[in-house]
């Protein structure tokens, strides 16, 4: 019977940590290729991420991705966060490392936790 409690609470708790983690989500095709172009980057060459914390405005970062020689020529560090408003993805921020100020200023704190952005 205690074992069975042990795992009840053990599944409940794994459901509890499951739901804060990172939703955020791989971008559709279009998503993939209308972000990127935000950032002038091919395809190919950008690691997008899609937020679900909303449905609308969607939010999004966007990253430099190797992807031999034609990616390697256009690396970066930074990220990219990028809103879509009036059906276009449009660019909000950039940087290697935010404020939470700066950052909180531009894109809603829940976005910025769904979507990995960390700040100090």
């Amino acid at each position: 019977m205690r074992v069975l409690r042990l795992l009840a609470v053990a599944f409940i708790a794994g459901i509890l940590v499951a739901g804060v983690a990172s939703a955020d989500r791989k971008p559709t095709a279009k998503e993939q290729a209308q972000i990127a172009s935000v950032v002038r980057l091919p395809a190919v060459c950008a690691k997008v991420r899609v937020s679900t914390e909303t449905k609308k405005p969607k939010w999004g970062k966007v990253s430099w991705r190797r992807g031999g020689s034609q990616c390697d020529p256009l690396a970066s560090n930074g990220v990219t966060i990028v809103k879509k408003s009036s059906g276009r993805w449009r660019f909000i921020t950039a940087g290697s490392s935010f404020t939470c100020g700066e950052l909180y200023a531009k894109v809603p704190k829940a976005i910025a936790r769904d979507l990995g952005i960390k700040c100090t």
